[in-house]
């Protein structure tokens, strides 16, 4: 089974790689994610967010401005685009793009882009699949335009950070160490780490999240210190215009264009009862669940000030769970997120507001079906996850 397993895993990225790139970059259309993964697998390096970590690592190992704007620096690969701000990522993602940044554009986006892949299917694994399935799982994914999207980008990352954390929920330093690289990405994942100090020993939480953060610190003044300086300098400005742009899928920021004060105030109890709710049942269960995972996990996205297609894939798991084991009436809202990418233009005005209603449908079917279980008592926990080992076991036989 395990080798019917992997190579259909094969045959999946053969026929991925089979499809060509989008005609106009510029507007790629609905079926631009998986054009432009394939694209980025093969080598064509097309313009995508990559471009701006990439151009920022060389930089940063030259002492030069790791932050110039986004039209100069993709000029500098050979690219073409209209965008100009300078990139909202912390000097910490330049430094996840290093191992690859030696390597000329072409080969160092095809080689991201298959780290990325691995990452996905990594992550599946860490939630208890099977290698082989796992395998085929991973290419499949990237039908899914929000996973597509992913390839060229670091949210692949913030998936795997926070699904070795979760494996590692029973080593608290490990498991800080999880959330803190997933943090290098985009900052907002740190907090994970919240459920994490509630209910395992904090020094040791502690001690995992600052040694990542430590090292990549230390990393940065050695290589380039005058990024951080330069980050912070810019962050304000650039962060709140393009937080501003009408696209933004940030679930605040799209609730403010859209619906004004109302809107804001809705997005805002929203995440104030899922915050409410998980540290009520981590109190009462006095262990973490996946439940209470998933909606930190969810949590983090809805922080997110900028959020586009891609930042839907750290949802990727709740998705899935809630899909397959949540309360009947529940799972449409949890199919959400997965189908609403498929119908919109990823990066349009109108997509913007569906991908933010995207991830509230998500938050709502989190306390729904946490509301519909029952009372949760740690022999609850305990035997749910026997289950799920079971399940898992069954699954790799």
């Amino acid at each position: 089974m395990q080798r019917a397993l992997f190579a259909l895993a094969v045959v999946e990225l053969v026929l991925l790689l089979l499809l060509p790139a989008p005609r106009n970059p510029e507007h790629p259309g609905i079926t631009g994610g998986i054009r432009t993964a394939a694209a980025l697998l093969r080598g064509e390096g097309p313009p995508v967010d990559l471009a701006q970590d990439y151009v920022g690592a060389r930089r940063l190992v030259r002492g030069d401005d790791a932050y110039p704007r986004m039209s100069a620096a993709f000029a500098e690969l050979g690219l073409t685009s209209r965008v100009n701000h300078r990139s909202t990522h912390p000097p910490t993602a330049f430094l996840l793009v290093l191992p690859v940044a030696w390597l000329p554009w072409h080969a160092a986006s095809a080689v991201w882009a298959a780290l990325m892949l691995c990452a996905i299917a990594v992550t599946y694994w860490l939630f208890g699949a099977s290698p082989g399935l796992a395998a085929a799982l991973g290419p499949l994914t990237l039908l899914w335009p929000s996973a597509a999207w992913s390839l060229g980008q670091l949210t692949p990352l913030w998936l795997l950070g926070l699904a070795i954390a979760w494996r590692l929920r029973d080593r608290p330093a490990g498991a800080g160490a999880g959330v803190a690289f997933a943090s290098l990405t985009k900052l907002i994942p740190a907090v994970s780490v919240v459920p994490l100090l509630l209910v395992l020993e904090r020094r040791r939480v502690l001690r995992g999240f600052a040694s990542v953060w430590a090292a990549a610190l230390g990393l940065l003044l050695l290589v380039g210190a005058g990024a951080i300086e330069r980050f912070v300098e810019l962050e304000g400005g650039v962060a709140r215009g393009q937080a501003a742009r009408g696209e933004n899928a940030g679930l605040f920021w799209a609730a403010a264009h859209d619906f004004g004060e109302v809107g804001v105030a809705v997005a805002l109890a929203l995440l104030a009862v899922v915050v409410v709710f998980s540290i009520r049942r981590l109190r009462a269960l006095g262990r973490l669940d996946r439940w209470t995972w998933d909606a930190w996990t969810w949590i983090g996205v809805a922080l997110l000030p900028i959020a586009w297609i891609y930042s839907l894939l750290p949802l990727l798991p709740a998705c899935v769970r809630i899909a397959r084991s949540g309360w009947i009436a529940v799972r449409p809202l949890a199919v959400a997120p997965i189908v609403i990418p498929f119908f919109i233009d990823p990066f349009g005005v109108p997509g913007g507001i569906h991908l933010a209603v995207a991830t509230a449908c998500l938050g709502v079917a989190l306390l729904v079906d946490v509301a519909a279980a029952p009372e949760p008592t740690p022999a609850l926990v305990i035997r749910r996850e026997c289950d799920d080992a079971a399940v898992a076991s069954r699954e790799r036989a």
